[in-house]
């Protein structure tokens, strides 16, 4: 019985594709209020054990923030200037006030994120790998919070399409490269673009003032 009632759970898990945590509505009046044009994205704070996952996550931000109509700054050349001022680690990014980067750069806004979540975990012949983040916009001028936002998505592995061997192989590669990269740009795009949950659109965006009942 109990190795029955294993084998049912261990199908339930091989039959996700993915998972998404839907987030709290948050309040959008500070946002209207001050209308942001421009996001300056800071690098990635990081509450996990791997090392490598601020430089990846970095490299995915600004698509899904500029397809919504803001100017994002980029990202690289944000963080050579911080780096040259001595910013190179997220407590001295946090430091920064938000007028500083007003100062330097001229944005509108400042994006913090704290990466949350970023591992693989194995289920049997499968695996899930789980990015997850908090995005916290914050107005340049006031340093009042405009937005904030949390988003995971759990990407599972499935079985390859081949069955037992499929799922086997696929596992396998899956342990050989983890593709955390798309997954957080999954990540990005429903946290930035979700309906009532994300960013209103842009100053750049066809919808610009006209989606704001999407957000109330």
């Amino acid at each position: 019985m109990r190795a029955f009632s294993f084998i049912l759970a261990a199908c339930a898990a091989l039959s996700l594709s993915a998972c998404v945590t839907q987030p709290e509505k948050p309040d959008y009046a500070n946002f209207f209020d001050h209308q942001p044009h421009s996001i300056l994205v800071v690098p990635p704070a990081n509450k996990t054990t791997a090392v490598d996952a601020p430089a990846i996550f970095l490299t995915t931000v600004s698509a899904a923030f500029a397809e919504r109509g803001y100017y994002v700054f980029p990202v690289f050349l944000v963080q050579d200037i911080l780096n040259d001022l001595g910013a190179t680690d997220e407590g001295a990014i946090a430091a920064i006030p938000p007028q500083k980067f007003k100062e330097i750069f001229g944005a509108d806004s400042i994006l913090y994120v704290t990466i949350t979540d970023w591992t693989t975990s194995y289920i049997v012949i499968a695996s899930n790998i789980t990015v997850g983040a908090e995005y916290r916009l914050v107005d340049a001028g006031t340093g009042a919070v405009l937005w904030t936002g949390m988003q995971k998505l759990v990407q599972n592995s499935g079985d390859g399409g081949g069955g037992l061997i499929g799922a086997l192989v696929n596992a396998a590669i899956t342990a050989a490269t983890v593709p955390y990269r798309p997954i957080a740009i999954q990540t990005n795009n429903m946290a930035a673009s979700q309906s009532g949950h994300g960013l209103p659109a842009g100053p750049y965006h066809p919808e610009f003032q006209k989606d704001r009942e999407r957000f109330k």
